[in-house]
């Protein structure tokens, strides 16, 4: 009785596998990988490394900041001053920095009276190992490019929770639940078009009980940053970015939201993860400096993943958009039993295209339109889809640098930190 059944379980696994499609099979652009010459190992040590974010400071210093750990763990820095050639460690940092307990996020701000501040966030959310409850999110800074950052200085944690409900009287303010804050921080304009000091930020809370909208998963914040007389930082209080698309956004499980301002038009560019898994990525935009957005729609295969970290080149006129793929088993692949999560990832993937892509993505009735140019394979992964979070600097001449986390090469027995470094014109 074993024989016919091993037998028709052989012949059903052989045609399951048989009929397995790769990633190539679905993208509706052509995939290339970048070439070994164009990469860089910039950390690699017997644990896990993950999560990094890179920034390019006034002095043309390179930072890179990432945790010893998966999403969460001490910050480790490491700078270059030869633009990627070689890296050095970061040293002296902050001592509340090795209690981050999320992934750090960088930018450098530039402000309007000409002078810049690097801001690096990292998120405290509820973590069963670590938090007992939300923590709301830390800021630091630096006023010399990085020689030196201030401590972490908390926002809209317990602390502003129990002050507030004290104040007022209440018991209605809790934590927020933090998670990837900053993933994007845009410098935003004013009426007539001109840059101002004030900078939104997003973050999203996942499915914790606990926390500001407690038992809602995925919803997204916005928190405006500006500083004061002194030049600090300050955080405006968390308001729902996409509450008028709260179907849509639970639906999809929209989440790691990257924002890019279309230089074509002016608008905002939202891409967002889609972790619910039932849809592709997903896209909108706004032409009020994101008070409000149009609804989310889904995006193309050649777009889907995780985590996008979107850059502008100047000298093609492209837009470069680095992500973990991962295209799902939602509506656009089927299950079986043999493989109930299957799932198509190549790893590190940037997309390559236009902005007038990227609109055609997110808007209504568009028909014939173009998927991009190309998507580049810039880090193999050999460990499921664990990679992909990234930072991205584009040079004036066009260079694209970016570094990210993965299991690089098939014998890697933890992920470290990669950098890639091209020109469009090399891929």
């Amino acid at each position: 009785i074993c024989v016919p059944v091993l037998l028709i379980g052989i012949i059903l696994l052989s045609v399951h596998l048989f009929t397995l499609k790769n990633v190539k099979t679905y993208l509706e652009i052509p995939l290339t990988r970048l070439d070994d010459d164009y990469t860089a190992i910039i950390d690699k040590q017997n644990t896990y490394l993950g999560h990094p974010d890179l920034v390019l400071t006034d002095d043309s210093k390179l930072l890179t900041f990432y945790p010893s750990g998966h999403g969460k763990g001490a910050i480790i820095g490491k700078y270059s001053t030869d633009l990627g050639e070689s890296w050095q460690d970061i040293k002296n940092t902050p001592a509340s920095w090795e209690k981050s307990q999320e992934t750090p996020c960088v930018y450098n701000l530039r402000k309007t009276d000409g002078t810049s501040i690097l801001v690096l966030t990292s998120g405290s959310p509820y973590w069963s190992d670590i938090n007992l409850m939300p923590d709301g999110f830390n800021c630091s800074v630096s006023y010399d490019n990085g020689e030196s950052w201030t401590e972490f200085d908390n926002w809209y944690g317990q602390k502003w929770a129990e002050d507030k409900n004290k104040s007022e009287g209440t018991d209605k303010y809790a934590a927020y639940d933090a998670i990837v804050a900053m993933s994007s921080l845009t410098q935003l304009k004013d009426e007539d078009g001109n840059y101002i000091d004030k900078w939104l930020g997003t973050f999203h809370r996942g499915a914790s009980e606990y926390g500001m909208d407690g038992g809602e998963a995925f919803v997204n914040y916005a928190t405006y940053l500006t500083f004061d007389e002194d030049n600090k930082p300050v955080w405006s209080e968390p308001v729902r970015l996409l509450d008028g698309h709260r179907e849509l956004e639970e639906k999809y499980g929209m989440c790691e939201i990257e924002i890019i301002r279309n230089v074509d038009n002016d608008c905002l560019i939202l891409i967002a993860r889609a972790n619910n898994r039932v849809s592709n990525s997903v896209i909108c935009y706004s032409d009020n400096e994101g008070k409000t957005w149009t609804s989310p729609k889904e995006l193309p295969n050649c777009l889907t993943g995780d985590r996008h970290k979107a850059e502008y080149d100047p000298v093609s006129g492209k837009v470069i958009i680095s992500f973990r793929q991962y295209l799902s088993n939602g509506k656009k692949f089927k299950k079986s039993a043999l493989s109930p999560d299957l799932y198509l990832t190549e790893g590190w993937v940037a997309w390559i295209g236009a902005f007038d892509d990227l609109m055609r993505f997110a808007s209504d009735n568009v028909k014939d339109y173009t998927y991009g140019d190309k998507v580049v394979i810039l880090g193999k992964n050999y460990n499921k889809a664990d990679c992909g979070y990234s930072g991205v600097v584009i040079l004036e001449d066009g260079t694209v640098i970016t570094d990210s986390y993965g299991y690089f090469s098939p014998t890697a027995r933890y992920p470290y930190i990669m950098q890639a470094k091209f020109k469009i014109a090399d891929v």
